[in-house]
């Protein structure tokens, strides 16, 4: 390569204050200079836009030349390669880093991508041979430097090398702090042709940063620095490294580094370059390079780079900073202080690779919160981020002001890709790794074998939009085996099943998990010895990524052995009783002053039916209702005045904090097998249902767990239910009401963004004249979020239903039964 442009144009007797100003009134000059580097030696000549940006511009008032001054450039340089003659000679297009750090906010990412672009093109467009990036001092500045280039090869559909070289100051780092690896990574997934060092220091100050960069990078190295290190002379700049001690510096780091491109920066002339050039000719171009990685698979805070590849496994990725993981995270958020979630995030940094940060809560404006927070904690946190959000314009507003790697979480398949789509265009374009879920159109994919058929579409998407499988993890899932539901005893089996298929039918993907999920609805110590446990098999089955709260794990050989076996059982799925031997042997029983003993004489048997329904006893319903009605016990009354009384003295306790999940799901299996018992005795009276509801988790949204619940509540206690599953759009809903002529509508979703579409249903209902009450729940929904805005959107009664019995008490209250 060259040596400097504006230093020695300086001492071909220029006096400008911006140089690139030269490329319209003396044009002749700096054709000049590209010839004296031509016959030194140089293979590629830099266009003299190093300043040619059109923010740089802007500071010398030159703004409207930008086009002319970049057209011009490239043109004296090809001017410059005919009037030399020479063959196989290169006009690389130079970007230079503007007087503005994005990362602390003097400028948008936005602003600076949009600049660069226009400056790629108009050299694209005018016939470079190639693209130098340099000077970098903020990863945020060369990413949008990068992006930018890319997209204006795309644009002209050509491909021709992209080179980026960084400036590091005599700490070793960049300006901001910066690593050189926490550079290097940020970089990576441009795959530019080249990457390395340029100005800042003399030969010597790079010797120890080319030998860890010809180690670790896979890209071909570039060393272009300054004439030595600087002095001063009449408050001018002086370099006086001689051209012999220049070129013979470097010489050895083309030999003992491989180093591929040199030249020089500030203070270097044609005759650093000629000696240069004598001695690296017999070099051959592009030095080999050996046992270098392929790819790089990591991600980057600011500061430091991490790989994913952790020893000993696996990478941690914190949820205390995700509002759905961390009551206090969430609290902060609500209270808008920011400062203290900054200070949060410090704290969880210090236990983890990566922060997993999620600022959904509906009526909040997320854009604005990543807006506001992103900045600051950039700035704190040593280690990086997860974006873990479902909307592309909030990833995309926290990426654009993220000056490291970072990780998106999550695409998924669930609408077909559409929206899959959308977001891999982000990383590709501001160098992000993916996490993507197990999730089709049919929805969350429970046994190993559809997980690895969801998996293979996914990676085949992500490779179709240029993602490669060193930035891809997959979420195989994992669901609370808290729930009591059939079908999902053996889940966790499942996904401890699919980890290591997907590892060797995917070659090069990660795999990453929610583990806490697993224990999701069970109370302490049980859910902190299930996790534990279920992350241990996990990683023994090839887990790479963790997203956990270090603090709520135990190593595993501290867990005890009868509680290991209860936890294993509970995870193998095959036991029918597991989830009760689980519960008892973990100290987590039904307080014994609300579970009725059914052995004791004194207990009538219609007091021995409410203890099997509160403790969730299946043994002996049918006989004992049978006993009942053949002692002469109405079985309508049976069912109104016992059975239903009791499943709603489950409820309350549940309110209470009394009984946990499980056995409230128990509860409801025995009473609806109780129910049965009872009804067969009606010898053609139907049971009369107290009222109809409508129930649907909205579209977008593939959670059902908490629907079927109020399904089984409901059901349970007298009420007919038309569960239309998950993913229903406005039109299936009304479509539904007016069908059955339900009383009510039930909306349920897990997602924030399902609070949303609960709005836009809530208004569609209205245009269209549906005016029965509506029931929403769902994790993300909060009171105030209902009354406030839920209910505006509609013409009749919006309840806000926290849990399941809060479905049954809305619906008793909309019946005129409270």
């Amino acid at each position: 390569m060259d040596g400097a442009i504006g230093t020695t144009l300086a001492l071909m007797g220029s006096d400008s204050p911006c140089s690139v100003l030269l490329n319209l009134s003396d044009p002749e000059l700096v054709k000049k200079l590209h010839v004296d580097y031509l016959k030194a030696g140089s293979d590629i000549v830099l266009t003299n836009t190093f300043e040619g940006s059109s923010i740089a511009l802007a500071e010398h008032s030159a703004s409207a030349e930008f086009e002319n001054i970049n057209r011009e450039a490239v043109k004296i340089a090809r001017k410059a390669l005919s009037d030399f003659g020479g063959n196989d000679k290169f006009i690389a297009g130079d970007i230079g880093p503007t007087s503005k750090l994005p990362t602390i906010s003097h400028i948008s990412f936005h602003d600076l991508y949009e600049s660069y672009l226009s400056q790629a093109s108009i050299m694209i467009d005018e016939g470079v041979d190639l693209i130098y990036i340099e000077t970098c001092q903020d990863p945020l500045q060369f990413k949008a430097a990068l992006a930018a280039s890319r997209a204006a090869l795309a644009k002209y559909k050509k491909n021709i090398p992209i080179l980026v070289s960084i400036t590091i100051e005599s700490s070793g780092k960049m300006l901001l702090g910066t690593e050189i690896d926490a550079a290097l990574y940020c970089a990576s997934p441009y795959r530019p042709f080249a990457f390395g060092l340029n100005c800042g220091l003399g030969p010597q100050g790079m010797r120890q940063h080319l030998a860890g960069l010809s180690e670790r990078s896979p890209f071909h190295l570039i060393c272009k620095p300054n004439a030595g290190t600087p002095g001063s002379e009449g408050g001018r700049a002086i370099y006086r490294m001689s051209a012999a001690d220049f070129a013979s510096e470097l010489y050895d780091y083309a030999l003992r580094y491989k180093v591929s491109f040199v030249g020089g920066c500030c203070g270097t002339t044609p005759d650093h370059i000629a000696k240069l050039s004598s001695l690296v000719k017999g070099c051959g171009r592009f030095s080999a390079r050996r046992n270098y990685p392929e790819v790089i698979a990591g991600v980057s805070s600011l500061y430091r780079a991490l790989d994913f590849d952790q020893e000993p496994p696996p990478f941690i990725v914190a949820e205390q900073t995700n509002v759905n993981g961390s009551k206090k995270f969430r609290e902060m958020l609500e209270h808008d202080n920011f400062d203290a979630m900054v200070s949060m995030i410090g704290e969880a940094a210090a236990s983890s690779h990566a922060l997993d940060i999620c600022l959904e809560l509906p009526g909040r404006d997320e854009v604005q919160g990543f807006c506001r927070l992103v900045p600051q904690a950039a700035l704190k946190s040593e280690i990086p981020f997860m974006i873990d959000s479902t909307n592309p314009d909030v990833i995309e507003e926290a990426l654009s002001r993220i000056p490291g790697r970072s990780i998106i979480n999550s695409i998924n398949l669930g609408d077909g890709g559409g929206k899959a789509s959308h977001i891999l265009s982000l990383a590709k374009k501001y160098g992000a790794a993916v996490v993507a879920l197990v999730i089709d159109e049919d929805g969350m994919a429970t046994d190993a074998k559809k997980k690895i058929a969801v998996a293979q579409r996914l990676v085949k998407i992500c490779e179709d939009h240029g993602l490669g499988r060193e930035s891809l993890f997959i979420d195989p899932l994992t669901f609370t085996l808290a729930s009591g539901d059939a079908g999902l005893v053996k889940s966790a089996s499942e996904t401890l099943a699919a980890i290591p298929l997907i590892k060797k039918k995917l070659k090069g993907v990660r795999t990453i998990l929610g583990v806490s999920n697993v224990s999701f609805g069970l109370r302490q110590p049980g859910r902190k010895y299930l996790t534990s446990v279920f992350l241990y098999r996990a990683i023994r089955a090839g887990l790479d990524a963790a997203i956990i709260n270090p603090s709520g794990i135990l190593p595993y050989a501290s867990i005890p052995k009868e509680k290991t076996r209860l936890c294993d059982s509970l995870i193998d799925g095959k036991k029918a009783s597991a989830l009760s031997d689980f519960m008892k042997g973990m100290g987590d029983v039904v307080p014994s002053e609300v579970v009725l003993q059914g052995t004791s004489k004194k207990i009538s048997k219609e007091d021995r039916l409410r203890g099997k329904i509160i403790s969730g006893d299946r043994s002996e319903i049918v006989e004992i209702v049978d006993d009942l009605v053949a002692s002469g016990t109405d079985p309508q009354h049976l069912i109104g005045s016992v059975l239903l009384p009791a499943m709603e003295g489950v409820g309350k306790r549940f309110g209470a904090g009394e009984i946990p999940l499980p056995f409230v799901l128990q509860s409801a299996e025995v009473m609806k097998k109780a129910i049965d018992a009872a009804t067969k005795f009606l010898s053609g009276k139907t049971f009369e249902k107290k009222g109809k509801i409508v129930l649907a988790t909205v579209m977008g949204d593939v959670h059902d767990i908490g629907k079927d619940l109020v399904d089984a509540i409901l059901s349970n206690n007298g009420y007919e239910v038309i569960n239309l599953g998950i993913k229903q759009p406005a039109s299936a809903i009304m479509e539904a009401i007016e069908k059955s002529g339900a009383d009510a509508i039930g909306l349920s979703g897990l997602l924030v963004s399902s609070t949303e579409i609960m709005r836009e249903n809530l208004a569609e209902f209205r245009k269209n004249g549906i005016s029965v009450p509506v029931l929403c729940g769902g994790a993300a929904l909060k009171s105030s979020f209902v009354n406030e805005v839920l209910a505006r959107e509609y013409s009749s009664r919006v309840y806000y239903c926290k849990d399941a019995f809060a479905g049954f008490e809305a619906m008793e209250k909309i019946m005129g039964r409270r």
